[in-house]
């Protein structure tokens, strides 16, 4: 499958096309997966981390929104959205409310520069997200599971309590069919009874589980200061800044 696209390909890109919603399936609590229908081909193929941008009809207003694609450009006949539903938000609340199967859902895309190229990105790679910022990277690493490729890949997912952990079961499979596969997983608020690592994510329990860091390429998704802080810090423990992508979902491009 050929995924890097030449600059007018790209453009193309914002053509609006309509994709009818085959299922919705409950990933968490306040979160759902909606998978569209792209058996026709409507959407371009697409590179694992990218988004899409999403028309919605609210009270006749169109309303705007990107959301990332969480599914595996292996399987371009259906196109997965994750959606964490934001009580005060309007797309996601229209999504959890308006939208099933059978439904049918305006778009542009894929778009992005935040993706992972097998081709071109040859590193171990380091996936550092928190709360919905795992949607991209589960595109990734379900497409080198579909690949069947034999490589390093930690993947770091900071979640809130264990009933905001999102794909936690498929994660863990993946570790055993992937034998470069490493996930680490940490509540900032867990339950008493969590046997698991507990706290916010931070740089010196991810130092302690990578070698080599300057040689790896990195993939961040979270808040700004998310992104911002191990930014630097990687940076500053001799990590290049050309590898290290950086995708937010605050600020630049609104979720809600």
């Amino acid at each position: 499958m050929i995924l890097s696209k030449p600059e007018d390909e790209r453009k193309q890109n914002e053509k609006l096309v309509t994709l009818s919603v085959c299922d919705v399936i409950q990933e968490a609590e306040d979160v759902c997966t909606f998978r569209l229908d792209n058996q026709a081909g409507l959407l371009s193929p697409h590179q694992p981390g990218m988004f899409i941008k999403v028309c919605l009809d609210i009270r006749g207003n169109e309303v705007w929104r990107s959301f990332s694609i969480s599914s595996s450009p292996f399987h371009p006949e259906q196109i997965d959205l994750t959606i964490k539903r934001n009580r005060e938000g309007q797309a996601s609340n229209y999504f959890f409310e308006q939208v099933q199967r059978g439904s049918q859902i305006r778009l542009k895309g894929p778009l992005g520069q935040f993706y992972y190229d097998p081709e071109l990105h040859t590193e171990p790679l380091v996936l550092l997200c928190a709360g919905i910022g795992i949607t991209p990277m589960m595109s990734i690493v379900r497409y080198l599971k579909d690949l069947d490729q034999n490589r390093s890949c930690f993947l770091f997912y900071g979640a809130r309590t264990h009933r905001d952990i999102i794909f936690d079961q498929e994660t863990r499979q993946l570790m055993t069919q992937l034998p470069g596969f490493h996930y680490f997983l940490t509540l900032s608020q867990p339950v008493p009874h969590w046997l698991g690592y507990c706290g916010h994510l931070n740089f010196d329990f991810i130092i302690s589980r990578i070698p080599q860091i300057p040689s790896c390429r990195f993939f961040l998704c979270g808040p700004r200061e998310f992104n911002q802080e191990f930014s630097d810090r990687l940076q500053e423990t001799g990590a290049p800044s050309e590898l290290i992508h950086s995708e937010q979902f605050h600020k630049k491009r609104k979720i809600s």
